[in-house]
């Protein structure tokens, strides 16, 4: 294994170490097949063990480590296929979630995102951080009625924003289509449409997934 970086500067939470890790592996500083120890991770975030084992086990949950008795965390090799398949899931869950939220999300909460969309669109200006892209997704999962099935969705949405901060001049080149699908997204929800709702989600993250495995070739991790 390779030399361990320096400590970073500031202290970090649970959510910011694996958002770390998940930033290192895409970035190529470490690769699948890889051990990581709490000792080291502890050290290189500058944290107690505490939040690291709680970060290693989300990490575990999203596939991204495997644990091992007495070995600590083994990263899982990252790459086209292994992303094609989290999106998969994502794709499951999310349409799943739009379907249900078509009705139920307060017209007030939908109209403010959707001239925020809109604002961005006329503009011709940026999502910037992806913030309201986020703020979208997190809304449906959490209007779906069905928590469990939201906190599946949350697991995802560290990687996915990750992946966006470590290709973020790749990713750039496709907001405007991603807005015009997010407004798409919102109508069927407001005209109370489960399944066009759903449709567009799906066709949405299919987009997301093409963009997502332009990234990954762009950073040049494919044969991970």
């Amino acid at each position: 294994m390779k030399t361990p970086p320096a400590p970073l500067a500031q202290p970090a939470g649970k959510a910011h170490i694996v958002s770390g890790v998940i930033h290192g592996l895409l970035q190529g500083r470490w690769r699948g097949g890889e051990r990581l120890t709490e000792a080291a991770v502890a050290q290189l975030f500058s944290v107690s063990r505490t939040p690291v084992r709680e970060a290693l086990l989300e990490l575990a949950a999203m596939g991204m480590v495997q644990l091992r008795r007495n070995c600590g965390a083994i990263l899982q090799p990252f790459g086209p296929q292994q992303l094609s398949e989290i999106y998969a899931v994502r794709t499951l869950l999310e349409v799943e979630a739009t379907r249900l939220a078509a009705g139920n999300l307060p017209p007030a909460q939908l109209e403010s995102l959707r001239s925020a969309f809109e604002s961005l669109q006329k503009g011709n200006l940026p999502d910037e951080g992806w913030r309201l892209d986020q703020l979208l997704h997190t809304t449906i999962a959490s209007h779906s009625g069905n928590l469990r099935l939201a906190a599946e969705i949350s697991r995802y949405t560290i990687l996915v924003q990750t992946m966006r901060e470590a290709a973020g001049r790749v990713l750039s080149g496709i907001q405007s289509t991603s807005i015009e699908e997010h407004l798409e997204i919102l109508n069927r929800i407001s005209e109370g449409d489960a399944q066009g709702a759903g449709a567009a989600m799906r066709k949405h993250l299919d987009q997301a997934e093409q963009s997502a495995l332009l990234a990954i070739e762009a950073l040049h991790i494919g044969g991970i």
